[in-house]
C-alpha cells in the first residue's frame, strides 16, 4: 500500500527540503491544489516535475477549483464556458508538472430538486469538451463525489453511472471518504463503486462536517473500508490536516496503520471505534513487530 498526501501549495523556495521530508516519511505521491500551477511559468513546473522524479515521489494529481465562477455545471452559459477554458488551462499545467490526474467537480451550490436534471446536462456539456482535451494530454479526469449540499454528485453510485456512460479510461471517480461519510453510508458506497475509482481522497470526520481529519480521528468505519483499500494499486492520497501539527512521518505511520487494519479498536455499546491514548490523544497502533505505539514515544 502506497500513501500519498494532498497539500495546498508547493513553494519553490522550500521544495527541495519538502521533498526530502516527504521521502524520509515514506510518502510515495502528492496532490497539489491548482494555484501554484497557474502562478508559475511552464519551465518552473517542468523543473518541479524533474525534482519529484529525482526524489522518487510521484506528482500524482492536481486539485481543480470548484463552485461559483469555476462551476462546470453553472446555469449561465458564459460563466460555464469560462470555467471550461480555465480547466483546459489547468490541464496543460498538469501535464507540464507530470501529474496523471486532474480532480474535477460535478457541481457547486445547491439548487432545487427540479433544477438537478439541468445541472447534469450542464456538467455533461462541460465534460463533452474537457474529456477529449484531457485524453489528448494523457491525463485522467477524476470527478470527486461531493458533500450533500452540492447540486449534484453527492451520491457516488449515481455519479459513477453517469461517468461510466462515456466509456473512457480517462474519466474516473475520485472517491472522497469524508464526503461519502457525511452524505450516506461510506462503506456501502465504496463497495459499489470501487472498480470505477481512479484515485482517492482519504479523510475522516464526525459525520457533521468536512473536518479533513487523518484516518482514525473521526467516526468512519475504517475496519470495513480497509480490506477494499488494501487492494488498491495506486497511491491513497490522504487529504487531511496533521493532527496536533505532527510530523509527516507520524501522519504516514498512523494513516498506513489504520488503512492496513493495525489500529487498535474498541467497542462500546455495539459500536466499534479507533482507540486513542488518554495521555497524548493520538490513535494507538500495533507496529509491524507487534508492539503497541502512540504519540507518547516522541
Amino acid at each position: 500500500m502506497e500513501i500519498g498526501i494532498a497539500v495546498g501549495r508547493i513553494e519553490a523556495e522550500t521544495l527541495e527540503d519538502d521533498l526530502k521530508a516527504w521521502k524520509q516519511a515514506g510518502i510515495a505521491a502528492l496532490e497539489c491544489d491548482y494555484p501554484p500551477l497557474v502562478e508559475n511559468p511552464i519551465r518552473v513546473l517542468e523543473s518541479w516535475s524533474q525534482m519529484f522524479h529525482d526524489a522518487g515521489i510521484r506528482f500524482w494529481s492536481v486539485h481543480a477549483p470548484f463552485g461559483g465562477q469555476y462551476n462546470l455545471a453553472h446555469p449561465e452559459e458564459k460563466t460555464r464556458r469560462k470555467a471550461v477554458e480555465l480547466h483546459k488551462f489547468i490541464l496543460e499545467r498538469t501535464r507540464a508538472v507530470g501529474a496523471s490526474y486532474l480532480i474535477i467537480h460535478p457541481s457547486g451550490a445547491p439548487r432545487s430538486e427540479s433544477d438537478k436534471p439541468k445541472a447534469w446536462d450542464w456538467f455533461r456539456k462541460s465534460l463533452d469538451e474537457l474529456l477529449p482535451f484531457a485524453e489528448s494530454l494523457n491525463i485522467v479526469l477524476a470527478v470527486e463525489n461531493m458533500l450533500p449540499d452540492a447540486a449534484i454528485g453527492s451520491d457516488p453510485t449515481e455519479l459513477s453511472r453517469f461517468l461510466a456512460a462515456y466509456f473512457s479510461p480517462y474519466l474516473r471517480l475520485c472517491f472522497d471518504t469524508g464526503h461519502a461519510h457525511i452524505a450516506g453510508n461510506v462503506y456501502l458506497w465504496l463497495e459499489s463503486v470501487a472498480s470505477f475509482v481512479g484515485t482517492y481522497h482519504i479523510a475522516d470526520n464526525d459525520k457533521s462536517r468536512d473536518l479533513h481529519l487523518p484516518p482514525g480521528y473521526g467516526t468512519i468505519p475504517w475496519d470495513l473500508l480497509a480490506p477494499i483499500l488494501q487492494q488498491v494499486d495506486s497511491p491513497l492520497i490522504v487529504e487531511a490536516y496533521r493532527w496536533q501539527n505532527s510530523s509527516w512521518k507520524q501522519l504516514y505511520l498512523e494513516a498506513k496503520a489504520v488503512l492496513n487494519g493495525r489500529a487498535v479498536t474498541v467497542e462500546v455499546d455495539g459500536k466499534k471505534g479507533t482507540a486513542r491514548c488518554f495521555q497524548c490523544g493520538r490513535i494507538i497502533v500495533r507496529d509491524e513487530d507487534g508492539s503497541i505505539l502512540c504519540g507518547c514515544e516522541g
